[in-house]
């Protein structure tokens, strides 16, 4: 019983001084608290699967009262903003093809007669569009039951580059990014801190090799890993899960690569600044949670508040997840999708001085 008793005390003073030690060291107390906040409150604001601008537009075949009652209550929900009214059924399709509409209101020269409202919207991202026609469903039941078995209303949902409006589509072309940036970001973050650690940097400072050339040294095989990754991801996607991919393998390979690029820049500046192993994960790991939140992987950017969505502006993965989704449904080529790559190439370049200037300070 007394070895017990001693043993318990031996216990306690061990986890008082380990607790003493972690709230006593400043660094340590930042990465306790800051890491846990700032990412409870990008998940409080981020993970939200309302939609708050919601861009539509019609095309009103049937210029009754009963579809100008429909357009009405839908332009006075206050979370529909119309882009514009579309002139043909052709026009409202295109509108929802390049991304301009997230839903779009058919409204057939029949429709006084037979209720039957056609709405298409953009299943890309299915929480999207699963959302928005649930706002419109919420709407026209509302009007239903208003007028009573007056010309009721019938909605026929037509969801495009996903018709089927599985989930699977939707996250699976997204992971192929998602997934190879915490790899990346963790090996290149990684890289300077763990020979610094195991002292194995000195000695790499003494060959002939410049700054440049140890970062590209160090650089270029997570960009190879992370292509390769991602490369995994989208074999899985096409040929196991069957996902038919409608795009140009070069410009996604391009897409891959750049977004690949910019991932190891920011890592290896984050290796440069930290100096031990735990702080280069707890930086990486908060700057991958708050990429991947606000990237409209699961949660669409749209139902973020404006503060937030502006934010996202600067995260690589926002834009290169919707240039893999587009090239991938849409079949979109590089001229398409070069809105969403010069973003990631400007990342890309202010990103690598910066981690290039980091990484030579700490050669010389």
């Amino acid at each position: 019983m007394h070895d017990v008793l001693a043993s318990l005390v031996r216990i306690a003073a061990l986890v008082w001084k380990e607790l003493v030690t972690m709230f006593r060291d400043p660094g340590s107390r930042k990465i306790l608290i800051v890491p846990v906040l700032a990412q409870a409150v990008l998940f409080g604001y981020g993970a939200t699967f309302n939609l708050e601008h919601v861009p539509w537009t019609y095309c009103d075949e049937s210029r009754s009262a009963l579809s100008h009652e429909v357009i009405r209550k839908v332009g006075e929900n206050g979370v529909f903003k119309l882009v514009r009214p579309s002139l043909n059924l052709d026009a409202l399709g295109e509108a929802v093809e390049r991304g301009e509409a997230l839903t779009a209101l058919y409204f057939p020269d029949d429709f006084a007669e037979t209720g039957r409202l056609l709405v298409i919207t953009d299943a890309r991202n299915t929480t999207t569009a699963n959302v928005a026609t649930g706002y419109i469903s919420v709407i026209v039941e509302g009007m239903n039951a208003q007028n009573g078995n007056t010309a009721p209303v019938r909605l026929v949902e037509r969801f495009r580059f996903n018709e089927n409006n599985i989930t699977r589509w939707n996250i699976m072309p997204g992971l192929i990014l998602a997934l190879s940036l915490i790899q990346v970001m963790l090996l290149s973050g990684l890289t300077v801190s763990r020979e610094r650690e195991e002292g194995s940097f000195d000695m790499m400072l003494m060959t002939p090799a410049s700054s440049w050339e140890i970062y590209l040294g160090k650089g270029l095989p997570a960009i190879f890993v992370g292509i390769m990754q991602a490369l995994i991801i989208f074999s899985v996607s096409c040929f196991w899960f069957e996902i038919p991919f409608a795009g140009s393998f070069a410009t996604l390979l391009l897409v891959i690569t750049l977004f690949s690029a910019a991932v190891v820049g920011l890592g290896l500046a984050i290796s440069a600044v930290c100096r031990t192993i735990q702080q280069s994960m707890v930086a990486a790991f908060l700057c991958i949670l708050p990429a991947i939140i606000l990237s409209g992987l699961m949660t669409p950017v749209r139902a973020m508040p404006e503060w937030m969505q502006t934010v996202t502006i600067m995260n690589p993965l926002r834009y290169s997840i919707d240039a893999v989704r587009r090239i991938y449904f849409e079949g979109a080529t590089f001229t398409d999708v070069l809105p969403l790559l010069w973003p990631v190439a400007l990342i890309w370049l202010v990103v690598t001085p910066v981690a290039l200037k980091l990484f030579r300070a700490k050669i010389t």
